[in-house]
């Protein structure tokens, strides 16, 4: 008996330890799930992390392509691809800003095409259309590389000559505009007789201010349509 009561508490000792050790392992084994739970939760966050950062991307792309296009719709003549008013606008006000630094000249061409309802009335507005992109074409031949050639809207085109030191130089540019509209426009066989009317501003003698000089090189424009002459017209040989 006394050697039991000896063994007894040994038993005892062990059976306790080994009671530990099995809720021991089994918070082991508890944590090691968690741990992996964890894992996989986070892997799982990382993923959607991951996808929801390419579809912001993705979106972001799409807002800058979508500004991009409505700035170029903004800025630019959907038939002819040249400048818009806004653009020409733009530009004008540089080029008032870079003759102000340079102590250069610069010039405003308000170009209008003659004969153009007619065009339309014979032709539709089809022919009237290439008629226009023909004309975008024949203005950008006609003037320097350094030059802006903008549509306003319908049949008017305006055109900015840079850092000019004489104004034969502008006198030199109408005329090839001039020779240029000398012939009909043929298409399918048709001829379709455009000449234009060019009035010009200058800056800075007639202004410095952008809707100023358009309007100026306008005046003179239809003081040219007004002589029924082909040919061009400064704003300062009428209203002086």
């Amino acid at each position: 008996m006394a050697r039991n009561d000896k063994e007894d508490p040994l038993k005892a000792k062990i059976k306790i330890l080994e009671k530990d050790n099995r809720v021991l392992r089994k918070k082991l084994e508890r944590s090691e799930a968690n741990r992996i739970m964890l894992e996989e939760a986070l892997e799982s966050h990382i993923q959607a992390l991951k996808v929801n950062n390419a579809e912001l991307m993705k979106s972001q792309q799409a807002l800058l392509e979508s500004e991009a296009r409505y700035r170029s719709l903004a800025l630019y003549d959907s038939l002819t691809c040249l400048p818009s008013r806004v653009l020409f606008q733009e530009r004008l006000e540089r080029a008032i800003l870079n003759a102000a630094r340079s102590k250069v000249s610069g010039a405003v061409l308000f170009l209008d095409l003659n004969n153009f309802k007619e065009v339309n009335d014979k032709g539709g507005h089809a022919i009237g259309d290439r008629v226009l992109c023909n004309t975008a074409s024949k203005l950008i031949g006609c003037v320097r590389q350094a030059d802006t050639v903008a549509r306003l809207a319908g049949d008017e085109f305006v055109i900015i000559l840079e850092a000019i030191t004489d104004c034969h130089e502008i006198e030199i540019i109408a005329q090839r505009i001039l020779a240029a509209f000398s012939l009909p426009m043929v298409f399918s066989g048709v001829y379709y007789p455009v000449s234009v009317s060019i009035g010009i501003s200058l800056f800075p003698d007639d202004g410095c201010d952008v809707s100023e000089l358009l309007k100026k090189a306008d005046d003179a424009m239809y003081e040219v349509k007004r002589s029924g002459i082909l040919g061009w017209k400064f704003y300062c040989d009428y209203n002086t």
